[in-house]
């Protein structure tokens, strides 16, 4: 049993220096390898007294290094697919992600799909404008980059 759970606590370890993860992504990662629930539990507490894990920090850089291209929606959902709690979630979009940040990338995305605001037509706006609200921004936002600022200028 002994032998089990320092193979866990390397296993962790090695998967951690690979990538960072969230709390569940290890957990579910080492119970792939077969190991049991107990084994897991003690390993995870292993690398969590070393500070090697720890889903707040994990969240806020998240955040921090997708909000130039992402809506705070899109980021909240996928670092929900992570396995982040709701809560951690919140508090990290809320301390990280700014309403500049979305005005930047609104403005962002929408120069990849038109470079050139004066060449886009109506219809082109249109759909750039839905592929933003599909993307999670909200109406105001978009309207502010793309009908009143940049897209006006």
């Amino acid at each position: 049993m002994e032998d089990k759970v320092k193979q866990a606590k390397l296993k962790a370890l090695s998967l951690l220096t690979d990538m960072d993860r969230t709390e569940a992504q290890l957990r579910q990662k080492l119970k792939q390898k077969s190991y049991e629930d107990d084994v897991v539990e003690q390993a995870m507490e292993y690398v969590k007294s070393f500070g090697y894990i720890d889903d707040v920090n994990y969240a806020k850089r998240f955040v921090e290094s997708r909000k130039k291209t992402k809506s705070k929606h899109e980021i909240a959902a996928m670092l929900s697919q992570k396995g982040v709690h709701r809560e951690v979630i919140s508090q990290a979009v809320a301390e990280c992600y700014h309403p500049e940040d979305a005005l930047e990338a609104i403005q962002y995305l929408a120069g990849k799909k038109c470079e050139s605001p004066e060449q886009c037509s109506d219809k082109e706006k249109k759909k750039i404008f839905d592929y933003l609200l599909r993307k999670g921004f909200s109406y105001e936002e978009i309207r502010q980059v793309i009908q009143v600022s940049f897209w006006n200028a």
